[in-house]
């Protein structure tokens, strides 16, 4: 982790909404069989234009380190928060949340960032110095001029004359080429979309980076077509995601029926915390992120999430000392919808598909699961209110959180009538 990484031509073009996942899937697929280069590959079968792929190849150098991305801020100054909004971290409504808070208790929004969890310190400093960086004069290839000559639009004699022009008429650089005849308004209108897509891929970049191994790209390679499809239902709630599987409604309902049996009351369903479960048990699954081991040799528990997938990594070891990166993922994995600490059972199975019944003897038998599911020892007084499930294969997840969930619950697929005949 160390060590810096070459961010994928393919994420940014995502993160720049150059093509839908769709259309890079797609490219990937033929890209596998050919054997050509992505950019070949999306100009060959008529995704993306050549002038449309040449730029993100030159800017995607920059994009290792926190230093690179910031080093080729553009465009006009904007609002930190503005930014954080355009980086995908956040939504616009989270944004509005968080700016109220600010108000409420005075800290600086940056320090209210960081307190709800959006933002590491590295990755505010970055955003603070791009923020910066935009109006300052640089050679970023993300300056309307410089995507202008990329692009094929003016000639590099061109840019320079317009630019000694604009420095004595103090007008916009894109008015001067106007002036000048070199360009039409569309050239000036395609160059600045350019360059928005860009600064948002940008932008995406700064806010994956991983603080923890000094401010480089965490490996963070594309998952294949039919993963990132099962992953984008669980996140919508489509298809067989819609509702809770047989399984997953049978053993959600065991959990608060031991619950209940133990003089505690059942905990409410939360849609936000089964599609983290969910997303877990497939990472689980599908990525095996359990095999791994940390960079001190100490193994990865069944609480790890791997590197492939749109999350931070996090390799969980029994010492508990990236508890906090876990206890995080509901506030990561729903974009702050859920904003509070999620706590976790998980369970495997070497038996192709799991019992709820035996996930549920199992974590009862273990003293720190046990203690979990009736809010005993350092789980006295929880006060749990919301509980997700997630069923994949072999792997069973719960997720809890001490805060309601604003989106709610999540009916069962199977009536429970239904359920309760099976038995």
């Amino acid at each position: 982790m160390g060590d810096s990484v070459r961010r994928h031509l393919g994420r940014i073009l995502l993160d720049g909404k150059f093509l839908s996942q769709h259309d890079l899937d797609s490219a990937l697929k033929e890209q596998s069989r050919t054997k050509a280069l992505l950019g070949e590959t999306l100009v060959r079968m008529g995704i993306l234009r050549e002038e449309d792929v040449k730029v993100p190849l030159l800017v995607q150098k920059h994009l290792s380190t926190f230093s690179g991305a910031v080093s080729i801020a553009a465009g006009e100054r904007q609002l930190l928060g503005e930014l954080l909004v355009r980086s995908g971290r956040i939504t616009s409504e989270q944004l509005d949340r968080a700016i109220s808070e600010q108000k409420r208790t005075g800290e600086k929004l940056g320090d209210v960032f960081k307190r709800l969890g959006m933002l590491s310190e590295g990755q505010l400093n970055a955003l603070l110095n791009f923020q910066v960086n935009q109006e300052a004069a640089s050679d970023s290839p993300l300056r309307l001029g410089e995507l202008l000559v990329a692009t094929g639009q003016i000639t590099r004699e061109q840019l320079e004359y317009a630019l000694s022009r604009q420095s004595l008429s103090k007008s916009r650089l894109g008015e001067v080429l106007l002036q000048e005849g070199y360009v039409r308004p569309s050239h000036i209108k395609y160059g600045m979309r350019l360059q928005k897509m860009l600064i948002n891929a940008v932008l995406a970049a700064i806010i994956s980076l991983d603080v923890g191994s000094g401010g480089t790209v965490i490996a963070n390679p594309l998952p294949d077509s039919s993963i990132q499809a099962i992953m984008q239902d669980v996140l919508e709630e489509s298809g067989e995601y819609a509702c809770l599987s047989e399984k997953e409604w049978e053993l959600f309902k065991l959990v608060n029926e031991y619950r209940q049996n133990n003089g505690l009351p059942p905990i409410a369903n939360s849609r936000s915390l089964n599609k983290v479960a969910r997303l877990h048990a497939i990472d689980l699954f599908r990525n095996t992120p359990a095999a791994g081991k940390d960079s001190r040799g100490l193994a990865c528990s069944l609480h790890s999430w791997s590197n492939k997938g749109n999350w931070k990594p996090v390799c969980y070891t029994k010492d508990h000392a990236f508890a906090e990166a876990m206890w995080d993922k509901p506030r990561e994995i729903t974009k702050f919808v859920y904003n509070g600490d999620g706590y976790e059972n998980a369970y495997s199975t070497s038996n192709v598909e799991v019992n709820p019944a035996r996930v549920l003897e199992a974590w009862k038998s273990s003293a720190s699961h046990n203690a979990i599911l009736l809010e005993s020892g350092v789980w006295k007084d929880s006060n749990l209110l919301a509980f997700g499930i997630g069923i994949y294969k072999n792997y069973a997840v719960m997720w809890v959180g001490s805060l309601t969930d604003p989106l709610g619950s999540m009916q069962a697929c199977v009536t429970t009538e239904k359920i309760a005949l099976k038995k």
